[in-house]
């Protein structure tokens, strides 16, 4: 698969999942078996501010004859930041949490340098 396809699938991924939390942060919380204070609902949606930005950055970066990766990395940097946080804080997140986030941002981060070194 093309490497400048990998980054446009995911960062649309990425603005989907960052409408997603920002438009229904319980529902997404619920899935995790959660009943959601609203610092955490705030926290939701302050992730899906963040994945929104760098997905759109990275879709406009990547339109050119000549893409920019830029973003393309920053997103796969988040990701790798995520994966080492959630592997961190296992004990304190437990598995409804740690399950789902490894499984969203662990090949997000892979794909995300993978396209970011092609480019």
């Amino acid at each position: 698969m093309d490497d400048r396809l990998i980054a446009r699938l995911v960062a649309a991924g990425r603005v989907l999942f960052g409408i997603a939390c920002l438009a229904a942060p319980r529902q997404i919380l619920r899935q995790l078996g959660k009943d959601a204070p609203p610092q955490i609902v705030w926290w939701i949606r302050a992730f899906g501010v963040r994945d929104a930005v760098l997905g759109a950055g990275a879709l406009v970066a990547l339109n050119g004859d000549d893409p920019d990766s830029t973003w393309v990395a920053a997103g796969a940097a988040a990701d790798t930041a995520d994966v080492i946080i959630t592997v961190a804080c296992r004990d304190e997140l437990g598995p409804a949490f740690v399950v789902p986030g490894l499984a969203i941002a662990a090949p997000a981060a892979a794909l995300g340098w993978k396209a970011t070194l092609g480019l």
